[in-house]
Order: C-alpha cells, then structure tokens, then sequence
C-alpha cells in the first residue's frame, strides 16, 4: 500500500510542477526541506494524534515560510491523511519520475569486476531502450559476492544478471525437479 500511494503522490506532483512551470521550485523545496522533514521530533509531533491538526499546520506555515504555497499545502495533505512518514519516498519518486519526464534516468551498476569501457556503453544503451530515455547517470559498485555478472537498479526495478542469482534459480530448479 505504501508503494502505491509513494507512487501516485510523486506522480501527481510533478503533473501539477510541471504544468505550473515550478518543477525546479519543488526540486529546491524538497531537498532544502528534507532534514527538516528527518527530525524525529518534528515527525512525533506531526504523526501525535493528541495534537490537533490546526496546530500542526500552524507549524508547518512557520517552519516552511518562504516555500511555494503548493509545497505547503502538500505537507498539509499528509498531515491530515496520517502519511508524513511517507515524505521522504515521495520526494524520491517525484525526483526520480521529473528525471525519466527530463529522458534520463539514474542507475546503479553492481559488477563482480570493474566494468569495460565497452560493457558499460552496451548497458547504457540497454538502459535507454528499456526505459525510453536519452541519458543515464551510472554510479558503479564493486561486489565480489554476487561471483560474476552485474546487477543494475534503476529505481525500483533490478535487473539480476549475476552469477550467483544464476546459480540460485538453477539450485531451486534442481530442488524442485527433485522434488517430483
């Protein structure tokens, strides 16, 4: 459940940044609002069902003056829906959704060995075909344990192309052929 609601708030935010041209405005308002958000205090009070919801949007206009109105009455909606814990995955989701509308995308490529030149330029373009973008960021991890192969994430989706992953569907198969 939490998934999907990440997923639609990130979704309709940015429909209503982008056609209100204030999608840097937002990027701006989440990331300069973000360790406001974080503090554990601040989320005790906002999530505190003795405090009454008038009182926590009192706080809200005086921690965020100066923010976009919009931005503000976000915060306010999660406030009456109970889903402030939700802040930071929306953030996320409305980053990562304004980067595939922008024909990029961000990747995390984890290999058994550094990647080639080559090889990295071949998953790049894999990248761009399957997720319909220009351009991808690629940050690049090194982890012996997965034995060979490489793992990408590009958001919420892996790709598993690993040695060991391999090796484990073939014991499961193997387990399961028995099994009959």
């Amino acid at each position: 459940m939490a998934s999907s609601v990440i997923k639609r708030f990130g979704k309709a935010i940015l429909d209503i940044a982008i056609e209100k041209k204030k999608t840097d405005v937002w990027i701006e308002n989440f990331i300069d609002s973000k360790e406001i958000m974080a503090d554990e205090d601040l989320k005790s009070f906002l999530i505190s069902p003795e405090v009454p919801n008038s009182e926590k949007y009192k706080s809200i206009d005086t921690l965020f003056k100066g923010y976009d109105g919009l931005f503000i009455n976000f915060l306010k909606v999660l406030i009456s829906k109970g889903q402030v814990n939700y802040f930071e995955g929306i953030m996320n989701e409305f980053l990562s959704q304004n980067q595939i509308s922008e024909g990029r995308v961000s990747a995390t490529i984890t290999s058994f060995v550094d990647l080639t030149k080559q090889q990295e330029e071949q998953i790049t373009k894999k990248i761009c075909d399957v997720f319909q973008v220009d351009d991808v960021d690629i940050d690049k991890l090194i982890d012996k344990s997965i034995l060979g192969g490489y793992i990408i994430k590009v958001g919420d989706t892996i790709i598993d192309c690993s040695t060991k992953n391999k090796l484990s569907d073939l014991q499961d198969h193997l387990l399961r052929s028995t099994a009959l």
